[in-house]
């Protein structure tokens, strides 16, 4: 027992004088800091700007912050847009797949592309999934586990009832913070790592990832006072947060992955995660053995930040209405027309098809927020 007391008081007295309170890395809050680069398919620029810039920039500045950073992970969504890559910048292309098998640049977001999520049709939804699901299957050997998007225009009942039965585990976005008024009591989101139940029941994780666009100073982010201070909002001690550039693409700053590159063994508060956008979920798993997670039941959806978009571009809303119908149609007359022995089932032709216009259900595109250019027949 004198033993113990000397020793304390030693340790007390190397202080300064100050109670040092030691924590292991198992006992800190973890801050899982999940880096992106979210690209608009089109916006305030057509598709050609996107790919002649955009996508360029993207592939090629995350390369280079790939091969000087050890540590670092990159999150990008949208297989549509890893398609233009493989297309435009083939070399590129080639050297990115070497970080995916590394696990480094991490296939976020699951689907053809991050679309929006109210206006398309529950079998566009799954249809977006399964093509986004095939491309990263037959191109990387790999399959996400997540829906992505940071920024989309409010998210209904059924979206976890959808990757719930897709055999996704988590969703994350920032959009719930750009909400005008509160929406659950006094906040605008219900929690900021918790379950989400869908229409059914069928459950998966949900984060809120807080300022897409964040970046941060050379400084070690274990002691960060923003990420400290919303921590607070997470009983769980476990924070969610997104950092990086939005809608444009290309990638987080130089000065941002060298703060979470030396963060990594940081002496703060605070334990610093370079994360994939699926680690806190599969973290979690089996949800069922987390009963401290709360549970939120029902719609998550904005307010005033774009409402009046779903009802502009009415053409471009009805012409996605048609193809839905057509896409459904040709596949019921394909598989009876194969059964019957009259042609054979066009699976490249539809799959095709279906990829030309699901890529447009964008939630800047199908919405009606895109630049006039963007709508022309």
């Amino acid at each position: 027992m004198k033993k113990i007391v000397t020793l304390g008081l030693a340790l007390f007295m190397m202080s300064g004088g100050h109670a040092v309170a030691q924590q292991s890395d198992a006992e800190k809050p973890k801050v899982y800091l999940v880096s992106d680069a979210h690209l608009d398919t089109q916006w305030n620029w057509d598709i050609q700007t996107t790919i002649k810039e955009y996508v360029w920039n993207t592939i090629s500045q995350n390369l280079f912050l790939l091969e000087k950073y050890p540590n670092y992970v990159f999150n990008f969504e949208g297989g549509v847009k890893y398609s233009w890559m493989k297309e435009y910048y083939p070399k590129e292309y080639e050297e990115l797949k070497k970080y995916i098998k590394e696990g480094r640049w991490h296939i976020s977001g699951t689907s053809w592309d991050a679309t929006d999520v109210l206006v398309p049709s529950i079998e566009s939804g799954i249809r977006n999934i399964l093509l986004g699901q095939e491309y990263f299957r037959n191109e990387f050997g790999v399959e996400s586990t997540d829906i992505f998007l940071p920024d989309c225009f409010g998210f209904g009942w059924t979206l976890p009832t959808i990757a719930s039965h897709c055999g996704l585990i988590g969703f994350s976005s920032q959009k719930l913070g750009w909400r005008v008024n509160p929406f659950h009591g006094d906040k605008k989101y219900p929690f900021t790592v918790g379950l989400w139940k869908g229409i059914d029941g069928s459950s998966i994780m949900m984060a809120h990832g807080f300022d897409y666009g964040k970046r941060w100073e050379i400084e070690d982010l274990s002691h960060n006072e923003l990420l400290q201070k919303r921590m607070k909002e997470c009983p769980l001690n476990v924070l969610y947060h997104y950092y990086g550039t939005g809608d444009i693409g290309g990638s987080p700053t130089l000065n941002s992955v060298d703060a979470v590159e030396r963060s990594l063994k940081g002496d703060g508060p605070l334990q610093i995660i370079s994360a994939a956008s699926d680690r806190l979920y599969a973290d979690y798993l089996p949800f069922d053995k987390h009963p401290e997670l709360p549970v939120y039941d029902g719609e998550l959806l904005m307010d005033v930040h774009g409402t009046g978009c779903y009802t502009s571009q009415a053409a471009m809303k009805l012409y996605n209405r048609q193809n839905e119908l057509l896409g459904d149609a040709s596949e019921r007359s394909s598989v009876a027309a194969d059964l019957l022995g009259v042609v054979d089932y066009p699976s490249q032709s539809l799959t095709e098809s279906w990829r030309r216009f699901i890529f447009h259900q964008f939630h800047d595109d199908l919405t009606g927020t895109s630049i006039p250019r963007a709508y022309e027949l």
